[in-house]
């Protein structure tokens, strides 16, 4: 079994769905027993309860697309290092990282209503290529030996430049939208 059997969900190639339902989803955490004291809810942007098979509540969430990009850059280097170190299992935790991170900036950009047209679907392509790239890191860091075609580091290098140019994209795209 897995390691991680979140990631798969969350990198899964039905981005367009999750494109889609980022926007009323939001991350709330899960909804305590009732004989327990309830939180009281926060008032916030897509603060509706969420059917996540996760908890949010273990990561910080950027506030900003650039803060997002940021983080995902430092996040994918933190993986191409790990990776090169030997440690898969830390670069699997910064896999899962990667993923979450890809949710929440697919859930800025949706929330940055001034965004041109434009700009709108170069981040969602260039989403959508990150997406993919670490599905196939995930699904190669978790396939048993019988199943693995290629080692993880084999498939980090048939994707690294992938992930290089949809980050450039995205860096391109909304410091032009930020002027």
């Amino acid at each position: 079994m897995s390691r991680c059997p979140h990631l798969a969900r969350c990198l899964s190639p039905a981005l367009a769905l999750a494109i889609l339902s980022w926007t009323a989803a939001g991350c709330a955490p899960a909804a305590k027993p009732k004989d327990q004291p309830q939180d009281k809810p926060k008032a916030s942007a897509g603060a509706d309860a969420a059917d996540h098979d996760h908890d949010h509540g273990d990561h910080a969430h950027p506030e900003t697309l650039a803060e997002g990009i940021t983080e995902l850059e430092t996040t994918a280097k933190d993986i191409a290092s790990k990776l090169a170190a030997g440690s898969q299992e830390a670069a699997d935790d910064a896999l899962h990282a990667a993923g979450h991170l890809l949710e929440d900036l697919e859930g800025l950009m949706e929330k940055q209503q001034d965004l041109s047209a434009e700009a709108r679907a170069a981040g969602k392509q260039a989403l959508a290529e990150l997406f993919e790239c670490f599905d196939k890191l995930d699904t190669a860091m978790h396939a048993g030996a019988a199943e693995a075609k290629e080692t993880v580091v084999d498939v980090h290098t048939s994707v690294k430049d992938r992930i290089a140019a949809a980050l450039t994209s995205l860096t391109d795209t909304f410091s032009k939208e930020a002027k």
